[in-house]
């Protein structure tokens, strides 16, 4: 059958040439937008790394001279780091807080953009690394519990960084970096101009700093002891991102009234909180452009395929009427409705699949010359198979569907009216 239905399109090459071009046309399109619309999705139900559920930060702020309560620096019996820690304790205390950490410029969805250098010290390819700077966070231990960051066997890190000085936590992505396929773990890294390395304590899954964004080499340098105080000594405790991961959900109200039970225990010496900020809401305004541009693209996609749906089901719906009279021949000779179903359908697709080639031809032409998006999502068989296979099922779907509904009209006339037409 499908050699006669070849010889049947080629004998009409006429008429069939220009729906031809027309699915070949729409099938490139098509193709091309399911691709960007693969890409994003396989980025945004990536792992990221952390887990921000029931998390907040609270904001931080120094009383001046003038306010009530005010202590002057001579007369006040805790330092900044003391104070800060004190606070951290405070809310600690407290049944419905599961943990609390502070980080500078580090807290997820937070704007915050560090980045130095680091120089693995032994037992790595340093001509890979020198003179490149990656993303640092400065956390505190606690840090790595109230947003859930594992290492790459899927453990807590913050049982790790027990006994550990200075400690650093490499990202997964950094790690293949410095060592290739060899363990980080235990390992020393150094700082520019610095004497003595920091030890590789940990080394967490790959960290994605947003939904729309993949993976990069990057570090934390866990603040304790000294290095906590040097840089609370020169931020300011008040610069700290006091972040709070609760045991249960909770409304904005209920984070309110959260905050009016623990009263004067949000203080601490002349450092306060004046406001906290769920951090699932900074995420919505971090992530706000690109929501409006997905928003963009899903709404030309659905206009897209509005338009095919009404394109391709048109131009096959009219391909199939002016063959009433070749439907009525082949029932006076016989045919079953099925068979001609099967038929008029295994031609449609017959004629749309000559396209294939030309489409794999395209994608690997659009692969060369660099017009896909390969950062986020790099080149592999199975996204030439979902993005072609994804983009074939639709167009066949409404092929058939323009191809079946006036060959039921057709099958159910009688054969003489039908011969009418021939």
């Amino acid at each position: 059958m499908i050699k006669q239905i070849i010889k049947m399109l080629w004998f009409q090459k006429r008429s069939n040439g220009w729906i031809f071009i027309e699915l070949l046309l729409v099938f490139g399109a098509l193709v091309t937008i399911l691709d960007a619309l693969l890409v994003d999705a396989y980025t945004y139900f990536s792992p990221l790394g952390y887990n921000i559920e029931n998390t907040y930060q609270l904001k931080l702020a120094k009383l001046n001279n003038k306010a009530p309560g005010y202590v002057p620096d001579s007369l006040a019996s805790l330092s900044e780091t003391e104070s800060l820690l004190k606070l951290m304790e405070n809310i600690r205390q407290n049944p419905e807080v599961e943990e609390v950490c502070a980080t500078f410029y580090s807290c997820p969805y937070s704007f915050g953009n560090s980045w130095t250098s680091i120089i693995p010290t032994e037992e790595a390819d340093t001509t890979k690394v020198n003179e490149q700077s990656f993303q640092v966070r400065r956390v505190t231990p606690e840090y790595f519990k109230v947003f859930s960051v594992s290492d790459k066997e899927g453990k807590s890190v913050m049982p790790q960084l027990n006994g550990v000085q200075d400690a650093v936590v490499l990202s997964a992505d950094l790690e293949k970096q410095f060592y290739n396929n060899q363990s980080a773990k235990g390992k020393k890294v150094s700082f520019r101009g610095q004497a003595n390395g920091n030890q590789v304590a940990a080394v967490c899954q790959p960290i994605r700093p947003s939904d729309y964004e993949i993976s990069a080499p990057c570090f934390y340098q866990v603040l304790t002891g000294k290095t906590l105080e040097e840089y609370i000594n020169y931020f300011g405790a008040q610069q700290a991102e006091l972040c709070v991961r609760m045991k249960h959900s909770k409304t904005k109200e209920d984070i309110n009234h959260f905050l009016e039970e623990m009263g004067d225990r949000l203080n601490a010496s002349n450092l306060y909180v004046y406001g906290v900020k769920k951090i699932e809401d900074q995420r919505t305004q971090l992530l706000n452009y690109r929501e409006r541009n997905m928003k963009i693209k899903f709404s030309l996609m659905a206009f897209l395929l509005i338009n095919v749906f009404f394109g391709i089901v048109g131009t096959f719906w009219l391909w199939t009427e002016n063959r009433r009279g070749e439907i009525g021949l082949r029932m006076a000779i016989g045919s079953s409705k099925y068979s001609l179903y099967k038929y008029m359908n295994l031609e449609g697709i017959c004629l749309f699949s000559f396209t294939l080639p030309f489409i794999i031809l395209f994608m690997l032409n659009m692969a060369y010359f660099d017009i896909m998006d390969t950062i986020r999502l790099p080149l592999s068989l199975w996204r030439f198979c979902i993005t072609i296979g994804s983009a074939w099922l639709l167009l066949a779907g409404m092929i058939t569907l323009g191809i079946w509904i006036p060959a039921r009209k057709a099958t159910n006339l009688a054969p003489a009216e039908a011969l009418h037409y021939e």
